[in-house]
């Protein structure tokens, strides 16, 4: 068990890890006044009573990563201001229209490290990528994606006539022939929402590098469905949960698009 035990000579009873820990397994001895690591309790890993505790006291092992402390830490809202982080966000768009140009490795690891940091129910962390990077490779993926669409009787006639004028203009109407495909999957199938926050973390992330992305919906869904397909050409032999273009934007854009407001019930409660 990671989790082995609360260091005594450190620990001060501030109640942290026993207020913060979603498993509940900490318990209070009040004859002592001391917190106690229930070893009979279901621990999921969290690490948020390594990352609350003030004085570094809790005893752990083998939990594959090290706890990071950097200034900010302590208050997240002094590293981005919000006008700073709502623009940066406004700006994100759908990238279409990519360079024939590779992101460097060094740029790759960086985005899969910041996803690596998105929360996920109960903290499951099951998820994997499948970057997919050669140029022939997703070629033969997109067209057999095309062909499988095409050839499906549960798309509409209508979809299928667009399909056919974005081939006109397009020769990957699928990924866009982005240099990067990244594929995140899992043997989880609850792990659907924890993919589609992972994926957008990446996405955020490969903005602040100058990179584009855009998640593909029609790829997911024929991966999804064709088995065939996400074996042998994917090589995937898990549930897909989502796919995204990666790489260096053909173009810039200039202003945000109009987007309305969202529907909200309660906040006039609040007058």
């Amino acid at each position: 068990m990671p989790i082995k035990s609360i260091n005594q000579d450190k620990c001060t009873a501030c109640l942290q890890c026993y207020k913060d820990c979603p498993a509940s397994c900490f318990v209070l001895n009040e004859d002592k006044n001391q917190v106690i690591y229930d070893k009979r309790q279901s621990c999921i890993l969290c690490g948020h009573c390594i990352a609350i505790c003030p004085h570094d006291a809790i005893n752990y092992k083998n939990l594959k990563d090290e706890p990071i402390t950097f200034q900010g830490v302590q208050n997240p809202q002094e590293l981005i201001p919000y006008k700073t982080l709502h623009e940066f966000l406004m700006a994100k768009r759908s990238i279409r229209q990519y360079k024939k140009k590779k992101v460097p490795k060094n740029d790759l690891d960086k985005i899969l490290n910041t996803m690596r940091y998105a929360p996920t129910a109960s903290n499951v962390r099951s998820l994997k990528c499948r970057i997919i990077s050669n140029e022939k490779k997703i070629k033969e993926l997109s067209e057999a994606i095309v062909n499988a669409l095409l050839s499906s009787p549960n798309v509409p006639k209508l979809y299928k006539n667009v399909l056919k004028r974005r081939l006109d203009y397009h020769d990957d109407i699928i990924f866009y022939e982005a240099p990067h495909i990244i594929i995140v999957h899992s043997q989880n199938l609850s792990d659907m929402t924890n993919a589609t926050i992972c994926i957008t973390y990446g996405m955020l992330a490969a903005q602040t590098l100058g990179l584009g992305t855009c998640w593909i919906g029609l790829a997911f869904e024929v991966l999804r469905s064709d088995k065939k397909i996400r074996t042998e050409l994917a090589g995937i032999l898990d549930k897909v949960l989502g796919v995204f273009t990666l790489g260096y934007s053909e173009t810039k854009y200039y202003r945000t698009p109009p987007r309305p407001p969202l529907k909200v019930e309660g906040l006039e409660e609040l007058d």
